[in-house]
């Protein structure tokens, strides 16, 4: 009998104003450092994937949301990581996003939907373009 795989669930926000993207960029990580990214992270025991989404985004950025909408799921592999991507669209939001978690981020911008930093994750134009077409899921595999 094959032994049972364990991994993380991550969960992202999208947080979006005048079609403009909040990305921070990670810094002393271990993974993806110097990559722009959403702010999100992964889900606690017994923590719904939403209300990980609002932790996150609250300790990450600052801003307290308090309504998330799924965009999409997106299942990864890259090397010795595997996961499963939950990513949400905050619908509201108070406060001004901002690193909140400075030993975790050393960067953070505003970018056009269409026009990301380099280098940023990279299952983001995919994202997006899911998105914009009303796609919801896509096994995502990098190096």
């Amino acid at each position: 009998m094959a032994s049972r795989a364990t991994f993380p669930v991550v969960v992202h926000v999208l947080l979006i104003r005048d079609e403009r993207l909040f990305l921070l960029r990670r810094s002393q990580t271990g993974f993806m450092d110097g990559y722009y990214c959403l702010p999100g992270g992964h889900q606690n025991v017994g923590e719904s994937v939403s209300e990980a989404g609002i932790r996150e985004c609250l300790e990450e950025t600052g801003v307290q949301t308090s309504r998330l909408e799924p965009v999409c799921v997106m299942p990864y592999q890259s090397g010795r990581h595997q996961g499963l991507n939950f990513v949400f669209q905050a619908e509201d939001w108070e406060g001004e996003p901002g690193i909140n978690e400075p030993a975790l981020f050393d960067g953070s911008c505003w970018s056009l939907l269409d026009s990301l930093p380099d280098p940023h994750a990279p299952w983001m134009n995919e994202l997006l373009e899911f998105r914009r077409d009303g796609r919801w899921y896509k096994e995502f595999q990098w190096d």
